[in-house]
């Protein structure tokens, strides 16, 4: 993952989260790692390194373009809640989830008036009430910090999620252009990948980008709808 800046992460961290996730992986609970980081963070953003603690801008300008995209959203793995607040603001009606009890606790103590329904809940069995429910769904360095060995799976579950017209929106590292294989997470998605897993879906924006930044990385904005 980068830092909240958009940064490639110091080696120091990548290493302590490729420990992380390759304990849990190994105990057979591949996504554990994430409640492990957020509950010994003490509450300190600091400690998450992809908590920006602001919306994600790239996501606020492609909705701001976007003004037939409205109604119910749902943002998976939403960390501590700021692109789902900013969401709920913009006039979405708004579920949050993610695997880490410890997140949403957090977002739940942050945010004491939110308008957001955050649940705890798995990607890669999300509940049965939420097939066919979602206008759009919002999935931001989710799927990148996945191992390879259930992100198939886990891609898989977003586009039942939506109802008949959603929009499934994704942003992340893109692999094939500047960025080589890491060892550990993030690890880029290539375009191929990703048309592949959502093929069910019409695609209607794929845009590649870099932030200012050293070394520069890949990354990618991108819509399909249901």
């Amino acid at each position: 993952m980068d830092d909240k800046f958009g940064n490639p992460l110091p080696t120091e961290v990548r290493d302590r989260l490729l420990k992380l996730s390759e304990a849990a992986e190994a105990d057979g609970e591949p996504l554990r790692w994430f409640e492990e980081l957020y509950s010994t963070a003490n509450r300190q953003s600091d400690e998450i390194p992809w908590a920006r603690m602001e919306p994600h801008p790239k996501m606020v300008e492609w909705i701001a373009g976007q003004p037939d995209v409205q109604g119910k959203a749902l943002v998976v793995g939403c960390g501590l809640g700021d692109d789902a607040e900013w969401l709920a603001a913009a006039g979405f009606q708004v579920t949050a989830f993610d695997i880490s009890e410890s997140s949403i606790n957090w977002c739940r103590e942050r945010f004491p008036s939110t308008e957001v329904d955050y649940r705890v809940a798995d990607l890669l069995n999300p509940p049965a009430d939420w097939l066919n429910t979602f206008d759009l769904v919002v999935e931001i360095h989710i799927l990148q910090a996945i191992p390879e060995s259930i992100r198939d799976p886990a891609a898989d579950q977003l586009p039942p999620l939506l109802n008949t017209g959603g929009t499934l929106l994704c942003i992340g590292r893109l692999a094939g252009l500047q960025i080589p294989d890491e060892p550990s997470p993030p690890w880029p998605l290539s375009r191929t990948w990703l048309e592949g897993r959502f093929a069910t879906l019409n695609p209607t924006f794929f845009r590649h980008f870099v932030y200012e930044e050293s070394p520069s990385i890949d990354r990618y904005i991108a819509a399909w709808r249901q």
